[in-house]
């Protein structure tokens, strides 16, 4: 059976935007997995991975976004607690300091390195998200007439950016 590019856009939009699994989404639309296996490796082919653009919107997610602060505060805070036991311990040699230093600053800057740079690709399309979301809740309120064109757009849109690199 043949399917349009709206069944193919509604499979994208609850994948990437809903963060729905797969198989619950080609349930939903009648759609067998083999054909969204497809249709998902074809956009990738085009500049459009779906999984990173997945991701990104997860990383938008306010839950996601205070779950890696609070990851990162309590790293800090066990960072902190760790230094202020070895700033107390007096009965370590100085090599036994100076190795449980120079291990505390390698894992702080990985650590650090890891939060920083997560994926600049999520970064990029988590800012795109951004923007588009503002844009249509701009939208919603100061232009309520127009906004079934723009919902009629910017997910086909949202694909489009998906390819930018």
């Amino acid at each position: 059976m043949a399917h349009g590019k709206e069944k193919r856009t509604q499979l994208r939009g609850l994948y990437v935007f809903q963060r729905l699994p797969m198989d619950a989404v080609c349930k939903k639309l009648g759609v067998p997995r083999g054909t969204a296996n497809r249709w998902k490796q074809e956009a990738a082919a085009q500049g459009d991975d779906w999984e990173t653009a997945r991701a990104a919107v997860a990383l938008g997610d306010d839950h996601f976004k205070s779950l890696s602060t609070k990851l990162l505060e309590d790293y800090l805070v066990q960072h902190q607690a760790t230094m202020d036991l070895l700033r107390d311990a007096t009965d370590m040699s100085a090599m036994a300091r100076a190795e449980t230093l120079a291990s505390m600053s390698d894992s702080f800057n990985k650590t650090m390195a890891a939060f920083k740079r997560l994926n600049p690709d999520l970064d990029r399309q988590a800012v795109q998200l951004d923007v588009l979301q503002r844009f249509a809740s701009f939208a919603q309120q100061q232009f309520p007439q127009h906004l079934a064109a723009l919902v009629e757009m910017l997910e086909p849109f949202g694909a489009e950016l998906a390819k930018v690199r």
